[in-house]
């Protein structure tokens, strides 16, 4: 199902990526290419980019893949190898690179010489390297590697890799003569060092005994993974710099780069730029343009230049000049999906779709990718259903999810552990619904000084999950995002963090889910923000609160005081703060949106002329329903009940005519928008 997603707005960093590889870019003589972090959340899109780059230069150029989510990547030697045998694919006008310098380094560190003291080590390094240069060691090699994987003391849990390649990475790599300035640069590294070539390789190869000797973490074998995982880095870039002159006429090879803010990933992208030997002015850079993605700024970047990626767009202008201290970072933060981006994909293969539906989709996703994608394919595989959004999250989960693993349940379990995974490990069992209550009960706050209050009430939010409800910031998904805001007939609404927007919502969903008489209800949760907010003169809080709570007539009653003595325009931001109140009742989701606002006014009278209150309380319910994009499209009354409402409390504002007519004729167009 992945590869079916489509890539939308990625025009932009497709063309940068290209930009970069060309032969002519803009560059000092001794300049090296930043590298490129595509930065998004979880399910962004950051992963199908990577396919996309791979599909357009796969067929012509060079390029090795890794995934950091990998735990075999916690290797750099099988990370190293992994990309060298990518790169080392033949391809038309590059030929076939080839990493002599790399491939000395894994044989040593494969071969056991803690036995031996130095010379005799010495004399078995250089016996070593002259059997392997004649044609009959590659096929014996590969065998060996294969079968007997070295291990070099990764984590407890984690296979040690380090040369458990995959056969057809080896038989790229396998089959080498090592020429002579390939085992030369052992000494000198490019770095004018006076070391003997041999002594160095002596060297790296107790550095490996270290690592399988020491336990991990140990100073001494942090250490040797060090030196090691250095050098290999140092070996793989230098092999870059060797290759064929007619390489340095083309576009650049590539490696891409998944996951990389990870651990592994970043140590990986640390060694490589540590690895980077220092460039005279006649000397050329390794043709090389680093991909990788990761969920937010890579802590490294503050310790170096970094800059957005139009920069290497901006650079191909007419007279530019390449910047007196390029940036070693470009960034670009991928976007999420606009409406008209989620229309097409609802329109599916009829190529219709209802606008009214893509809205709600669009609005209740903030456009995250992964999962306005997903709502999408539901709404255009059952395109006669009725039901809005709910009606969506409700239907069977896919078959696989989106990665391939096996899934069940409905749409909306699937996507809350597909979110929640994002956050951390999502845990099975008891310590699933632990989680994920915690997480439910934080998803209740509306700001964060209340979020960071709720997350130390034992009673409410497991301390066991505390941390990462902070962490998660829940309540930034809680900015007005709805149609409480006019949007001008039609315009998207603002959605902000859109991951941390729709994870909020299904967590709320399943808070409303709670028996009442739990302890961590949905009452009962509002009821103490509520109580906290009154303590400290939160006003807003307060009545949001207690809305959500369906205290519908004495929130109103209170608005309707506050109005003759309130400002028009804050009055306005008041009411629509309040009326983001969520919906603590599934059953009336699934309701019309009119039947929905009946049930909320139903035993109430009909307001006449004069009454405030009566049409405050209508005011306040239609923009609580219309607010929810849960619901159905059938909205256009509940706009228009709320262009009446607010024409007819105009006249009750001291200030506040000109405010309220504007925002009567503002729900006016709405009205006629979902008509």
């Amino acid at each position: 199902m992945a590869d079916d997603r489509p890539v939308f707005e990625r025009n932009t960093a497709v063309r940068a990526v290209h930009t970069l590889m060309q032969p002519d870019y803009p560059a000092h003589p001794a300049e090296r290419r930043p590298v490129v972090v595509f930065e998004g959340p979880h399910g962004s899109g950051k992963t199908v980019l990577l396919d996309v780059l791979a599909e357009k230069i796969g067929p012509h150029i060079p390029h090795g893949r890794v995934d950091f989510g990998d735990p075999l990547c916690e290797d750099l030697p099988a990370t190293l190898s992994a990309l060298a045998a990518g790169l080392a694919g033949h391809r038309p006008r590059y030929g076939r690179l080839r990493f002599p310098r790399l491939l000395i380094g894994l044989l040593v560190i494969r071969q056991d010489l803690s036995h031996l003291d130095f010379e005799q080590a010495r004399q078995d390094v250089e016996q070593l390297l002259k059997q392997r240069r004649n044609k009959s060691w590659p096929q014996r090699f590969l065998q060996d590697v294969a079968n007997s994987p070295l291990d070099l003391g990764l984590t407890a849990g984690v296979l040690s890799t380090s040369l458990q390649l995959p056969l057809h990475g080896l038989s790229a790599l396998a089959g080498f003569t090592f020429p002579d300035r390939a085992q030369h640069w052992y000494g000198h590294r490019d770095r004018q060092l006076p070391d003997r070539a041999i002594d160095t390789l002596v060297a790296l190869n107790r550095a490996a005994h270290e690592l399988r000797s020491e336990e991990p973490g140990e100073r001494h074998h942090l250490a040797a993974r060090a030196r090691l995982d250095g050098l290999l880095c140092e070996a793989f870039l230098a092999d870059l710099r060797d290759a064929p002159r007619r390489v340095r006429g083309l576009p650049t090879p590539v490696v891409l780069l998944d996951n990389a803010d990870t651990p592994a990933g970043r140590a990986f992208l640390r060694h490589l730029l540590d690895a980077r030997a220092p460039l005279r002015v006649s000397d050329g850079a390794e043709p090389l343009t680093v991909v990788a993605t990761a969920r937010g700024e890579l802590p490294e970047m503050a310790d170096a230049g970094c800059a957005p990626l139009e920069t290497a767009l901006e650079r191909l202008t007419p007279g530019s000049a390449p910047p007196a201290d390029p940036p070693v970072w470009l960034r670009h933060r991928l976007p999420d999906l606009t409406r008209p981006d989620v229309q097409s994909l609802m329109e599916g293969p009829t190529g219709r779709a209802d606008r009214r539906l893509a809205r709600l989709v669009h609005t209740y996703t903030g456009g995250h990718p992964e999962v306005a994608g997903l709502l999408a394919a539901q709404a255009a595989r059952h395109p006669a259903e009725p039901g809005g959004v709910v009606g969506l999250l409700l239907r069977p989960a896919p078959d696989a999810g989106l990665d391939g693993e096996p899934d069940a349940g409905t749409t909306e379990d699937h996507l809350l552990r597909r979110l929640l995974a994002a956050e951390g490990t999502a845990p099975d069992g008891p310590q699933w619904d632990g989680m994920a209550t915690a997480f439910a009960a934080g998803a209740a706050a509306r700001r964060e000084a209340d979020g960071l209050w709720l997350s130390h009430q034992d009673d409410l939010v497991d301390p066991a999950w505390a941390a990462a409800v902070r962490q998660a910031r829940l309540w930034d998904g809680a900015a007005p995002t709805s149609a409480q805001t006019p949007s001008g007939g039609g315009r998207d609404e603002t959605t902000g963090a859109s991951a941390t927007a729709v994870l909020r919502r299904l967590l709320l969903r399943r808070l409303a889910a709670r028996p009442a008489d739990d302890p961590v209800s949905w009452q009962a949760v509002h009821r103490r923000l509520g109580a906290f907010c009154r303590e400290r003169d939160d006003e807003p809080g307060t009545l949001y609160h207690r809305l959500a709570r369906d205290e519908l007539p004495a929130v109103a009653g209170e608005l309707a005081r506050l109005l003759p003595e309130t400002n028009g325009t804050a009055w306005l931001d008041l009411l629509r703060t309040v009326a983001t109140a969520p919906c603590g009742s599934l059953e009336r989701q699934l309701l019309d949106p009119y039947e929905h606002f009946s049930s909320l006014v139903q035993d109430l009278p009909e307001p006449v002329a004069g009454d405030v209150t009566g049409h405050v309380t209508r005011l306040l319910a239609a923009l609580r329903v219309v607010g929810d994009p849960a619901g159905g499209v059938e909205r256009g009354f509940l706009y228009a009940q709320s262009s009446h409402a607010l024409t007819a409390l105009a006249l009750h504002s001291p200030d506040g005519l000109v405010a309220l007519h504007e925002a009567a004729d503002d729900y006016e167009r709405q009205a006629r928008w979902w008509m």
